[in-house]
Order: structure tokens, then C-alpha cells, then sequence
């Protein structure tokens, strides 16, 4: 049907194709639905995605530390030993660093005795690391 005026032709169709109200709001809630389902594991990435800078940063506080102890001499070491309690790192606010010096045998074995083997661990500690990461070195008397 057609109504026609001077300058306008107005047509009405009985057969109109479009989306009804109920219809719009159904697709926004399934895509609403289908977008969480996507979005939950990348939030969940992203929450985590600093992980392996915080393990670098801890892998290099920890090789720092040891650096430091190569310029004390095997026999001072002992008085390195402050095995359980952490230290605060300067600089760097949520990490903390422990090392322990322990007597070890040719085998690597724990000895109760001095004979010419130190095994140094360097552990450093993160909110994020709760059980830390460890570095580990040997000194000889040699």
C-alpha cells in the first residue's frame, strides 16, 4: 500500500522483517553468557602473568648474593650461616633472602665436619613464591 503526497511517498509493508524486543534482549543475555565464559580464563592469565618476571628478578637477587660471597674466604663462611631467618632485600620491597652454608662431603652428602666442601644456598622469597627459589653453589678449600 502506497500514500503518496507531494513531496513524500510513505509505504507500509505488512511483511516487515526485524527483531522484536524479547528477541534483542535474549541475544544480548546468550552473548552476555558467552563473552564471561571467554573473559574468566584471560582475567585469570592475566592475574598470573607476572610470575616469571618475579621468578627472574628472584633468580638474580638469589645470584647476587652469591657474587657477594666469593670475595669471603672459605674458612669466614661459617659466620655466613643464617639458615631460617630472612632478610629483607634493599630496593626490592616484596622479597626477602636467606643463606645457608652447610659442610658437605666429597658426594655431596651433609658432613658434621669441615673437609674442604661448602655447599651455599641462596634462597629468595616472594609473596607470589611462598617456598622461594633456591640457588645453590659450591666452595672449595682448594
Amino acid at each position: 500500500m502506497k500514500f503518496r503526497n507531494s513531496k513524500f511517498e510513505i509505504r507500509i509493508c505488512r511483511n516487515a522483517a526485524g527483531f522484536t524486543l524479547i528477541e534483542v534482549v535474549l541475544i544480548i543475555v546468550m552473548v552476555s553468557i558467552f563473552m564471561a565464559s571467554i573473559m574468566l580464563p584471560f582475567i585469570s592469565s592475566l592475574r598470573e602473568s607476572d610470575l616469571p618476571e618475579i621468578a627472574s628478578i628472584a633468580y638474580f637477587l638469589a645470584q647476587e648474593e652469591l657474587e657477594t660471597l666469593t670475595v669471603i674466604e672459605y674458612d669466614s663462611l661459617d659466620s655466613q650461616d643464617t639458615a631460617g631467618t630472612a632478610r629483607a632485600v634493599s630496593g626490592y620491597a616484596d622479597y626477602t633472602r636467606e643463606v645457608e652454608v652447610a659442610n658437605v662431603d666429597e658426594n655431596f652428602n651433609p658432613s658434621a665436619s669441615d673437609v674442604g666442601y661448602k655447599q651455599i644456598t641462596v634462597k629468595v622469597f616472594h609473596s607470589k613464591f611462598p617456598d622461594g627459589i633456591s640457588v645453590k653453589t659450591l666452595r672449595t678449600d682448594y
